[in-house]
């Protein structure tokens, strides 16, 4: 089982490091979700992780992305900017459509974006909420739907494994075996307690033993 989170406090760390960084050989990875913005900025070979920071939703304004793309004196090569749509439903792109009044029976309500991923064959329908998808629209830049960024980064290995992801209110968990995707989906999570029914419900619903789950 692999964990991670994001920050959930206003901060900007940086490498001393960064000063001498050239833009070509960066990546800058954005990621807009309900508590606010998080990015951070690494080496695209070595990995080596430059600058990370987080802007709370309450200080963001309508043009976030702008805001955050001109605190640059130069864009990294690579610009990844994701978003964090919990009401989704993900599917094989055998099965796409540009309509999506079908979707108002899985989310409760019509989704109003799209986002697809050739590398995995697969598409998400999201409800994104309006004033997050105000703030997306950056000129020039491709937005992905976070399951789909994290689902593209990750090897399925043949035994029972889980990814997880940590937000300020909210939890991504992703589960696969036997080099398939068996859940991927995002639930509130405020605390440790929350966050530990999360995994053995989906522990659960897999029928899988979590004792073999890595």
């Amino acid at each position: 089982m692999v964990t991670t989170r994001t920050l959930t406090a206003k901060q900007n760390n940086i490498d001393p490091a960064f000063q001498n960084a050239k833009a070509e050989d960066s990546a800058l990875s954005i990621l807009l979700e309900q508590d606010g913005l998080s990015f951070l900025v690494r080496n695209k070979t070595t990995r080596q992780l430059y600058l990370s920071g987080f802007i709370p939703s309450k200080e963001l304004t309508s043009t976030a992305i702008d805001d955050l793309l001109v605190s640059f004196p130069v864009r990294p090569k690579q610009i990844i900017v994701a978003v964090e749509a919990p009401l989704a439903v993900i599917l094989p792109a055998e099965f796409r459509s540009d309509n999506t009044e079908w979707t108002t029976h899985v989310l409760g309500a019509q989704a109003n974006s799209i986002f697809h991923s050739k590398a995995l064959s697969m598409e998400v329908h999201a409800l994104v909420d309006p004033v997050i998808l105000a703030q997306l629209k950056t000129v020039g830049l491709e937005i992905r739907h976070n399951w789909l960024v994290q689902m593209e980064r990750i090897t399925l290995s043949s035994t029972p494994k889980m990814w997880i992801h940590l937000y300020g209110s909210a939890v991504l968990i992703m589960a696969g075996q036997g080099k398939k995707w068996e859940l991927v989906n995002s639930f509130p999570c405020e605390n440790k307690d929350e966050l530990l029914y999360h995994i053995g419900n989906v522990s659960e619903q897999l029928n899988w033993d979590r004792k073999s789950v890595h």
